[in-house]
């Protein structure tokens, strides 16, 4: 699939990127896949944009893929936390296509709008819209080939595990990690483990990702890295540093996006998910509660 990802950069524009994937279906959860870069619309090769989306790309592309665009990650979970409304059929990128509308059963998740081609049930478009029906993200397919030669897929700095003991294994069991213990979001379920390589630092780090069919939030936990809130002061009326800010949990929130972090025992903690799911920050708290007790 040839296909257009849109973007809202830092300063609200849009950002429209053509980008190819090719998947090699293989019946698991994640299947080989391939996503490259083709280019920016409007912009020419070379031009300063085009190469920092290229490089955005070369560091990001499968999270681009695996968690940005329309999933059914649990057909099960999606069925009893989700309505499918069903708008008929329509043409889309040259081919027969059913539109959808994915309506969550709460309010705070996103609304999604997808274009399933009728053939092989493959999303031909989607766009992700807040409980206040603000676009958040959309990717339109310009044309489709149902069948292509098998993927050739670089090796994959991402390893899938059973559990957390197996994924703590795997780190040589390091100190501070903590098994989250999520109570705040009941419809959600551990979907899946995994050791990544950050592509910014090389750390390993843990991402246990949780899904209530269709949308979900991650916890990451990245051992042995050190407290960047430890030198951070609490400042009094006049602005002066008066005091240490003691335990501290950071929050970055856009539309589209949130993200909790703090550090303990050695250990940075991220959660992150939608940025309308604001029941995260409560779960952040009681993830630090966790780990200050572990």
């Amino acid at each position: 699939m040839v296909q257009l990802r849109r973007f809202r950069d830092a300063q609200g524009s849009v950002v429209t990127v053509r980008e190819q994937v090719a998947v090699d279906a293989c019946g698991g959860d994640v299947p080989n896949f391939e996503l490259a870069f083709l280019g920016v619309e409007g912009e020419l090769a070379g031009s300063a944009v085009t190469q920092k989306w290229q490089q955005t790309y070369s560091r990001f592309d499968k999270l681009f893929f695996l968690h940005s665009s329309f999933h059914v990650k649990d057909l099960g979970k999606a069925a009893v936390n989700y309505q499918l409304h069903d708008f008929g059929p329509i043409v889309r990128a040259n081919r027969s296509a059913r539109r959808f509308v994915v309506w969550p059963q709460q309010l705070d998740k996103s609304v999604w709008l997808v274009d399933v081609d009728m053939q092989t049930s493959v999303p031909l478009y989607c766009a992700e819209f807040d409980p206040r029906m603000r676009m958040l993200s959309e990717v339109e397919g310009l044309s489709f080939t149902p069948s292509t030669p098998t993927v050739a897929v670089a090796a994959s700095s991402i390893v899938a595990l059973p559990d957390f003991s197996a994924a703590t294994s795997y780190l040589g069991h390091p100190n501070g990690l903590v098994d989250p213990n999520v109570l705040l979001t009941s419809e959600y379920a551990l979907g899946q483990v995994e050791v990544r390589d950050d592509p910014l630092n090389g750390r390993q780090k843990l991402v246990m990702t949780y899904t209530d069919g269709i949308d979900e939030f991650m916890i990451v936990q990245t051992p042995n890295t050190p407290d960047a809130f430890a030198s951070l002061q609490a400042r009094s009326g006049k602005g002066a540093p008066s005091a240490a800010l003691g335990h501290t949990i950071a929050r970055y929130r856009d539309p589209a996006m949130s993200v909790l972090i703090f550090w303990e025992d050695g250990v940075s903690f991220q959660v992150a998910g939608r940025g309308s799911l604001q029941r995260l920050d409560e779960l952040a708290r009681q993830l630090y509660l966790q780990a200050r007790s572990n």
